[in-house]
């Protein structure tokens, strides 16, 4: 056996066994490894959004190392998704990626948002290897609906319009007036 160093990490290396002697040289077949590396993450669309809170989910390849991943969010843009940012979710561990070579989505639910804000996030994962970012994504919770009240329309002696319009802000909204 031979031990090797200075390999590049998530390279696929080739090798054969050689042995010679007074008689002549022999050759083993070819045998190939790939190098482990931190594993590769996509941040995916937060999904199921509410004034208060959000289900953020991302994927994760453990590149043959055992992985986990989290998620970090913030109101504040860290332009880079890194794992000093906001708040980390969960506060510790995360999901376990297994040590496969194939995709893993994972997902965490957090709560205690505030309506009408956007919010900044990215998925994370680490294995013994180093650990991988996605990219910073945005999503904003739904706010109360902003409303103005517009001059009436038509007034006469017995009958008016009432006008005014609303932005809903990402949520359902009925719009109505009250007069007395």
């Amino acid at each position: 056996s031979q031990f090797v160093t200075g390999l590049s990490s998530s390279t696929t290396y080739f090798y054969c066994a050689i042995a010679q002697n007074s008689e002549g040289t022999a050759f083993g077949t070819v045998q190939t490894f790939t190098t482990l590396a931190a594993p590769t993450v996509t941040t995916q669309a937060a999904t199921n959004v509410t004034g208060s809170s959000a289900t953020l989910n991302g994927q994760g390849t453990p590149i043959g190392s055992a992985a986990t991943g989290w998620f970090r969010h913030s109101t504040l843009n860290p332009v880079t998704c890194n794992d000093t940012f906001g708040t980390r979710t969960p506060v510790s561990g995360g999901t376990s990626l297994g040590a496969g070579t194939s995709a893993v989505n994972f997902i965490a639910n957090v709560t205690g948002l505030s309506s009408g804000t956007t919010y900044y996030f990215c998925a994370i994962a680490s294995n013994a290897v180093g650990t991988g970012v996605g990219t910073v994504q945005t999503f904003s919770t739904p706010g109360a609906p902003t409303v103005t009240t517009v001059a009436p329309s038509g007034v006469s002696s017995s009958v008016a319009t009432l006008n005014g319009s609303a932005d809903p802000r990402g949520s359902d909204t009925t719009g109505y007036f009250r007069f007395s």
